[in-house]
């Protein structure tokens, strides 16, 4: 089968070995040489087609990406016809490397851009998760291993790839059939380097255009300011997602300004590699692990994981007969995509539309304990206590330990007059994370209304010097001692 590269024409699909489309006329081979056989993608800014070599005796395949820009009505297809022509400068620049798509060639043909580069079987990370679940810890190691000599090469030639994720990522099998994610025998590759961009000293003192994917762009990155810690921040997200097959932007506590993976952890990791985890994702270019080099070698010196020689620990998979856990993402994907929409539902201010999202998120999977988490938000933003109450209830019950909820469940209580139910969630909230002096005022209070004096001075005394110094802190602590200080016990707010 011939594939014809015209967009205009209307019957591109030719017989094998035919020169010229039947439809339209156009040479079918691309270049004298490169033969288009089956499309495989298509974008807002490209085609790409599984194409043959049939220059050399073996006929490889090879993958040929066309720019085919859907509008011309703005500058954008002018930007990406320039990200086309930079991936294939950065592939060429980069030379020969097992993890890195090789080009092949790049000409432009009947006023169309061709990118040809040697084609990577396998399948993406991002289609791995969603057919098998989320990654183990031995997994995610392994991903570490395999990716950051990758990038420390891409590093070293100077070139910054800005779009690190798992749809960039695929794994290639060492041998006939599928590659294996739990052992060695398959190889990641990078692939995708549209949005590359040399790390020259003067490219980094410029802001330039913002390139990446929303969730896995380090925050330099956001503001046109990439740096190669930026793709080491990408790997972290990556791993984060794949450890919790859950999106970015729900690992993220946008109220608090933390990453809060681990509420969404199927089994724990170890402490050295969460350590790893935390350094890739660090939002603070000074804190984060600056190359790929230094992250290698923290990885290359992990504690080997436990084994079970005679026999697995009790409730496992293996004591049990039963396949191996995997996160049932086959079964609540499309919570997740409810989850994820009733989050922007609800910034955008429609509680009500938010709720219906959640709705639909916990009827896909009822034991999920975040979705329940953020109706019970909403509905206290609209002020449905008793429903409220019921989703922080039934937050709990799944997970006993979910900071968030126990700290909302004190203002609800609170609200609701109940103080001395409001007091044990905020003290068990205080328990498990201490530091947060805003939860710490709010504890103060309701204990000086349960006539818990000795602990409203406790948590008030906490509060003040965990409040960073400020003249509107300093205002607000005033206000707040006065509070405390003079309210009697059991008063009313």
């Amino acid at each position: 089968m011939s594939y014809c590269l015209n967009p205009d024409c209307q019957q591109p699909l030719n017989p094998k070995d035919g020169q010229f489309c039947q439809s339209c006329g156009q040479k079918l081979r691309l270049g004298d040489r490169y033969r288009a056989v089956k499309s495989i993608g298509q974008g807002g800014f490209g085609r790409t087609f599984l194409g043959v070599d049939e220059y050399k005796p073996s006929q490889p395949y090879c993958a040929i990406k066309q720019f085919f820009p859907q509008s011309q009505s703005s500058r954008q297809p002018e930007k990406a016809a320039e990200l086309f022509r930079q991936e294939a400068i950065r592939l060429d620049e980069l030379g020969k490397h097992p993890q890195i798509p090789e080009l092949l060639a790049h000409f432009e043909v009947n006023n169309y851009q061709y990118l040809v580069q040697e084609f990577i079987p396998g399948e993406t990370l991002e289609r791995e998760l969603a057919d098998r679940g989320a990654f183990n810890e031995r997994e995610i190691r392994l991903v570490l291993a395999d990716l950051l000599p990758v990038l420390k090469f891409v590093h070293e030639k100077q070139v910054i790839h800005r779009d690190i994720k798992p749809e960039n990522i695929i794994r290639r099998p060492i041998f006939a059939g599928k590659g294996d994610r739990e052992t060695e025998q398959s190889q990641l590759v990078l692939v995708d380097f549209g949005a590359s961009k040399f790390a020259t000293a003067t490219a980094l003192g410029r802001t330039g255009t913002v390139i990446g994917t929303a969730g896995y762009a380090a925050p330099e990155q956001t503001i046109g300011k990439a740096v190669t810690a930026s793709d080491l921040y990408g790997l972290g997200v990556t791993c984060l997602h794949l450890l919790t097959a859950i999106a970015p932007f729900d690992l993220y506590d946008l109220d608090r300004g933390v990453w809060v993976w681990r509420d969404y952890l199927n089994e724990p990791i170890s402490p050295q590699l969460g350590e790893i985890l935390d350094g890739l994702v660090e939002n603070n270019l000074n804190r984060r692990f600056h190359s790929a080099k230094e992250v290698l070698e923290r990885v290359q010196n992990l504690p080997p994981l436990p084994t079970y020689k005679s026999s697995p620990p009790p409730g496992s998979s293996a004591a049990s007969g039963s396949a191996p856990y995997r996160s049932p993402i086959a079964s609540f994907i499309g919570g997740t995509r409810q989850l994820v929409t009733g989050w922007l539902v609800e910034k955008l201010g429609d509680y009500d539309g938010a709720i219906a999202a959640y709705d639909r998120a916990i009827s896909a999977n009822p034991d999920r304990p975040e979705p329940w988490y953020k109706k019970g938000h909403a509905c206290l933003e609209l002020k449905r206590y008793e429903e409220a109450k019921q989703c922080y209830e039934k937050v709990l019950e799944l997970k006993p330990n979910h900071v968030r909820c126990l700290g909302d469940r004190g203002l609800l209580m609170f609200i609701l007059k109940d103080y001395a139910q409001s007091f044990l969630s905020y003290e068990r909230c205080l328990e498990l994370d201490p530091n947060q002096p805003f939860v710490c005022l709010h504890c103060s209070l309701v204990a000086k209304l349960c006539g818990r004096d000795r602990e409203a001075e406790k948590y008030f005394d906490r509060a003040q010097k965990l409040l960073p110094q400020s003249e509107s802190n300093t205002i607000v602590m005033q206000a707040w001692e006065m509070l405390i200080r003079s309210r009697s016990p059991r008063g009313r707010i």
